[in-house]
């Protein structure tokens, strides 16, 4: 966990405080030579982590298949980034890395801009901060299907007036996301004026994505961690948390709210 400042909103007033929040890291396993996986994790039990996921992913069966295992700092790959040599002797063929690899926002210099990204976002007041406490509400008749089956997560998105514009359903949250952003992309609607609200923990993979559809505001009533404050701070995106009652935490973009 890190602790951070933040400015707190309640009830009209603003207040400067700090708070802990969840720290995520890179770790790089490299097996035979070979990197074939990147993994988001919290950065602890690392060891635990990699021999889980072999054996998860079925790349061994049980200890003794691993031969060699070495860890190593390498803060470049994030806060902090542990890359993993492993030499095993397989169980199944190692598929072809993804080309895309994994993109680390949190990385190098709190300055350094993420490639692709363009310029940060300039903020103007568009959202009204006093009304931010309305979207539970707002959004409690779309979330039938969670109170069935607890599976879902939900995206939303609202207007400067919070209308709400679109609404999506998945088990996964970066899949949620994905499919707001698609049906408003489709429907010709101005991304750059919506605001997206989240029932689940924000990480910087959601906001990489909002930045990427130049969405201007995320909200969350759950958690945001660490990398995702990072990289809203540093191009400017707005980032509000904790959304309780008639207070949230304002991580990044006062700017953005009137």
């Amino acid at each position: 966990m890190r602790r951070i400042s933040l400015v707190r909103y309640r009830r009209g007033d603003w207040e400067e405080r700090e708070d802990w929040v969840a720290e995520e890291g890179l770790v790089e396993l490299s097996l035979d030579g070979q990197s074939v996986r990147r993994l988001v994790a919290t950065p602890e039990k690392v060891r635990e982590l990699v021999y889980g996921h072999l054996v998860s992913e079925g790349f061994i069966s049980e200890v003794s298949d691993v031969i060699s295992y070495e860890e190593e700092l390498f803060w470049a790959q994030g806060s902090p980034g542990e890359v993993v040599r492993v030499e095993v002797r397989l169980r199944r063929p190692i598929s072809p890395p993804d080309p895309r690899g994994v993109i680390w926002p949190a990385c190098g210099d709190e300055g350094e801009v993420v490639p692709t990204l363009g310029p940060p976002l300039t903020p103007r007041p568009l959202f009204p901060a006093a009304r931010l406490a309305e979207l539970p509400r707002l959004v409690v008749e779309q979330t039938e299907e969670f109170r069935l089956t607890g599976a879902y997560h939900y995206a939303f998105l609202f207007s400067p007036e919070l209308t709400l514009v679109q609404v999506a359903k998945d088990i996964g949250r970066h899949n949620a996301v994905d499919k707001v952003i698609g049906a408003e992309l489709l429907a010709g609607g101005p991304l750059e004026s919506r605001l997206l609200y989240l029932t689940g923990r924000v990480s910087a993979g959601i906001v990489l994505k909002a930045l990427r559809a130049r969405i201007p505001l995320v909200v969350t009533r759950g958690a945001a961690l660490l990398g995702a404050i990072r990289l809203a701070r540093r191009q400017q995106l707005g980032l509000v948390g904790f959304l309780r009652g008639q207070r949230f935490n304002l991580y990044s973009g006062r700017g953005w709210l009137t």
